[in-house]
């Protein structure tokens, strides 16, 4: 299939699809402390931020990223207890509807 075939998420769709990744594997992945800070005060400052996938997803996934078809998600929490913005997780998504590529680093993961 030539790039002119791909069918793209929009960028909402693209966030929609973020957040529900971020809310199936949340539970498992955050420290309970974090994982409580986002239930409490998820539906006032919860955040996904779509930004260029950054190189290091290069070495973490072994693979190499394509800007035009790859973007990172960031999720977090806005404001909350007086610290700016907590990014609870990067999660890094292709643009491609059928392409199930999906990776995630976790806040306090190394």
């Amino acid at each position: 299939m030539s790039d002119s075939e791909l069918e793209l998420w929009t960028l909402d769709e693209l966030c929609d699809h973020a957040f529900a990744i971020f809310e199936e594997l949340a539970e498992e992945n955050l420290s309970a402390e974090d994982y409580a800070l986002y239930q409490q005060h998820a539906a006032t400052a919860a955040y996904v931020d779509l930004v260029p996938a950054s190189e290091d997803w290069v070495d973490i996934i072994a693979m190499d990223i394509d800007p035009e078809l790859h973007v990172e998600a960031h999720i977090g929490l806005a404001e909350v207890n007086h610290v700016a913005e907590i990014v609870l997780a990067r999660i890094l998504l292709s643009k491609e509807k059928f392409e199930t590529l999906c990776h995630a680093r976790w806040r306090g993961q190394e």
